[in-house]
């Protein structure tokens, strides 16, 4: 499911809080003009506008491309050629995005700073986009760390940066592969992100690279003990240099681990230390960590629902609704999640009625895991077509509003 390249624009300038006339006046063009720009004008066919575009709004060019069967493929591969799945920062600076370098480059500070800047930037948007654009991207972004520790000369110091950073890549590459419903990628990616950590003694690198694997164990695997003992790796990896947001939440996935083998005694002792870490002030939580209040809410949520206690897991996933309204993909996350909740607790009818009330929100973002969980309350309310709430839901599904 993609949006258009007018949408994808709007959505961005509107996160930034910019105007359509202030984005006109930096690329000098009307008010009526980005409009229509992002209403699909002709403009988003037009290679120079969109990376002027991108260069305004600082995202990486890739970004505004829609990957559409109906659409055609040239401009995209001249995009591509010209290394505009690169870097972010390179991308708003105007300068040629980051392409494979040649052999012996000297590697310095603020080739790792850029390949940090524009880390963080596919952490802000895959809140606002989802996975499924952004893989590319962050593939890209991985063969490039790669070739950079493989030729590059650097020093000591800024190897392990070096290596720091492109194990937080590859975490990201596996996040958004995940997202993406490309599960066997996103395992692949951690596993890479792990031994990356490992070489560089980075303990929060690796505890994040161990915490994704973990979840994708108990969430798609099937193998819920195997979550269980990875998220607890990440907590002793994170434990040493880890700030409260990271040791909360690798506690907090042990927690959603621990529901899904129903040790409820563990999940009790998990919760605590989530909340522990988080009132604390030791160590250093890197930019990558996204737990506010409403995040560990709604984690908290999810493991009492693997648990099988519907009545406590619906007041923490319903407070995580109410507190992320800022953040398209995340708000949605949990809607979808407070109506599996529902539909485990036997409740169809507000289940469908929820989804059926939220659907519309959920057109303009890309996350093949978000819609195979919708997918799943489909299929399961299906015997259940006669409940007026689940014809509606049906309906409304089969006809892609």
């Amino acid at each position: 499911m993609h949006i258009i390249t007018g949408e994808v624009i709007r959505r961005v300038r509107r996160s930034l809080g910019m105007t359509q006339t202030e984005l006109g006046a930096i690329l000098g063009y009307t008010q009526p003009a980005i409009s229509q720009l992002e209403r699909g004008g002709a403009g988003v066919h037009d290679v120079r506008v969109l990376r002027r575009v991108a260069r305004a709004l600082h995202v990486p060019l890739s970004i505004l491309v829609v990957e559409s069967d109906e659409e055609a493929d040239v401009d995209r591969r001249n995009f591509f050629r010209a290394g505009a799945l690169g870097a972010a920062g390179a991308a708003g600076a105007g300068s040629p995005a980051q392409a494979v370098p040649p052999a012996d480059i000297r590697v310095g500070a603020s080739d790792v700073a850029a390949i940090n800047a524009s880390l963080n930037q596919i952490h802000e948007l895959d809140l606002i986009v989802g996975g499924d654009r952004l893989c590319r991207t962050a593939a890209n972004e991985v063969r490039y760390v790669q070739h950079l520790l493989a030729s590059g000369t650097y020093s000591e110091e800024t190897g392990r940066a070096l290596a720091s950073a492109g194990a937080e890549m590859m975490t990201a590459a596996g996040w958004v592969h995940y997202d993406a419903g490309r599960i066997d990628d996103a395992r692949h990616y951690y596993a890479d992100a792990a031994q990356s950590a490992t070489a560089a003694g980075d303990g929060i690198a690796g505890a994040h690279a161990l915490l994704n694997a973990g979840i994708v164990a108990f969430r798609e695997g099937n193998r819920p003990r195997d979550g269980v003992n990875l998220t607890q790796a990440a907590q002793r990896s994170a434990a040493r240099h880890g700030g409260p947001r990271l040791r909360a939440l690798c506690a907090i996935r042990e927690a959603e681990a621990q529901g899904a083998v129903n040790d409820t005694s563990s999940m009790a002792g998990a919760v605590s230390r989530a909340h522990r870490a988080y009132d604390s002030t030791r160590g250093h939580d890197p930019e990558w960590v996204y737990l506010p209040e409403a995040e560990l809410t709604g984690l908290i949520g999810l493991a009492f629902t693997r648990a099988g206690d519907f009545r406590q897991a619906d007041a923490h996933l319903r407070a995580a609704v109410d507190s992320s309204t800022a953040w398209p993909r995340e708000h949605w996350h949990w809607q979808v999640h407070l109506a599996q909740n529902y539909l485990a607790a036997g409740d169809v009818a507000a289940s469908c009625a929820l989804l059926s009330a939220n659907l519309h929100t959920f057109k303009g973002l890309a996350s093949t895991r978000l819609d195979a969980d919708i997918e799943k309350v489909a299929q399961a309310v299906q015997p259940l077509y006669k409940v007026p709430e689940v014809k509606e839901f049906l309906e409304l599904r089969a006809a892609g509003v």
